[in-house]
């Protein structure tokens, strides 16, 4: 019989994989994201410490064994444990130089580097893992791949894992989520655009705007409502992806090819030629934004097309 693997994986979501900085934000996106790892591990037993905010995302998750909240007393008894693979996908140098002592016959991710006295990569197959905003144009391979690689495997091709407490019926056929986190303003589409979009679509689909805005129990459950959605780079698309929901994602100012072949994105990108892109700012320094040159009509006819190859 195999013996099963102990795994533990650190990834509270104040930072985000494929982003230098580190936020007292968390970035529920790319915590749910990040599950896209334990279709590696899925036969064994997984430890997954994360933050309070996105702890119901990775609840009833078949995959993790146990799921811990990230704080000093659970981390703890987990330091005094010995593991067989040790995952740390957060930067903030307290946490990496305070999980240097976790006992794992292999380790990866990031680490606190005496010498440097900076962040380091255990095993990096790649420097764009520490790299700015600015690098992102030197990108090989989507962020699932890029995840993978880093841990010294390939990417199965399947996108992240969540399992809400009860399924949604279908009522709606296409789900609007218009809203975007404080984190990157600029990711949004205006609303006049989104209503203009609603008025094209609403006589031939059974159209609903984003709910849930502050219950995030109540969000997966309205994604999981709809057939499908059209939104930005975002929470949504991630949520979408998981649940095996198609999901029209519009993109300015991040960069497109961090979710391009991840199953269920399809991708439509701003005309904009602004040489800043992707930029990443939470504030735009041009008089039109990227976003605003992605036009209603083009989503409409994306959102149409894709309705009737998956719906008939």
């Amino acid at each position: 019989m195999k013996k099963h693997k102990k795994i533990l994986i650190i990834k509270t979501g104040f930072s985000e994989f494929l982003d230098r900085g580190v936020s007292t934000v968390v970035s529920l996106g790319d915590v749910l994201f990040c599950t896209t790892l334990l279709h590696l591990y899925k036969d064994d037993e997984v430890t997954w410490v994360v933050s309070a905010a996105a702890k119901e995302l990775l609840e009833n998750n078949p995959c993790i064994k146990r799921l811990v909240v990230f704080g000093s007393k659970a981390l703890g008894p987990i330091m005094r444990k010995h593991y067989d693979i040790f995952i740390n996908l957060e930067k903030d140098i307290g946490i990496c130089a305070f999980l240097q002592d976790v006992k794992a016959k292999k380790k990866y991710g990031f680490y606190f580097n005496d010498q440097s006295q900076d962040i380091a990569v255990y095993r990096s197959p790649t420097r764009l893992l520490l790299a700015g905003q600015e690098n992102h144009h030197k990108m090989t391979g989507n962020t699932a791949q890029i995840l993978c690689r880093a841990v010294g495997r390939s990417w199965t091709g399947r996108g992240p894992i969540l399992r809400p407490r009860k399924r949604s019926k279908e009522i709606y056929d296409i789900g609007l989520n218009y809203a975007v986190g404080s984190k990157w303003p600029t990711k949004g589409w205006p609303m006049k655009n989104w209503k203009d979009l609603e008025c094209r679509l609403k006589k031939d689909f059974k159209i609903s705007w984003q709910q849930g805005h502050k219950n995030l129990h109540q969000y997966i459950r309205w994604i999981d409502s709809c057939r499908m959605i059209a939104t930005s780079d975002s929470l949504g698309q991630i949520i979408a992806q998981a649940l095996g929901k198609p999901a029209v994602t519009l993109f300015g100012p991040t960069n497109h090819r961090r979710m391009a072949g991840v199953p269920g994105t399809h991708i439509i990108l701003s005309p904009s030629t602004c040489p800043c892109r992707p930029c990443f700012l939470p504030v735009c320094q041009y008089k039109k934004p990227c976003m605003e040159e992605i036009l209603p009509k083009t989503v409409e006819q994306y959102c149409r097309r894709l309705y009737k190859e998956l719906y008939g």
